[in-house]
């Protein structure tokens, strides 16, 4: 149980999720409330989708190389 979440603003994985989500959520609201959306149906929909890959694509990433890091030898 040593790989416990900390759900704090000193997590790396915190700080970046709201990072994305935040502006992600401004901006799929403004695209909502201004735009037709008989014409952009699925802008939101690709604003998420683009959301969930950003981080999930940097978080792999980040995660592998902090298991690199913990099995160099000091």
């Amino acid at each position: 149980m040593s790989d416990r979440f900390d759900l704090s603003f000193k997590n790396k994985e915190v700080r970046m999720w709201l990072y994305l989500a935040v502006p992600t959520f401004i901006v799929g609201s403004i695209i909502i409330l201004f735009f037709d959306q008989q014409k952009y149906p699925y802008a939101p929909l690709s604003l998420l989708i683009a959301f969930w890959s950003i981080f999930y694509t940097w978080r792999f990433f980040y995660r592998r190389n902090k298991k690199k890091e913990v099995r160099k030898p000091s």
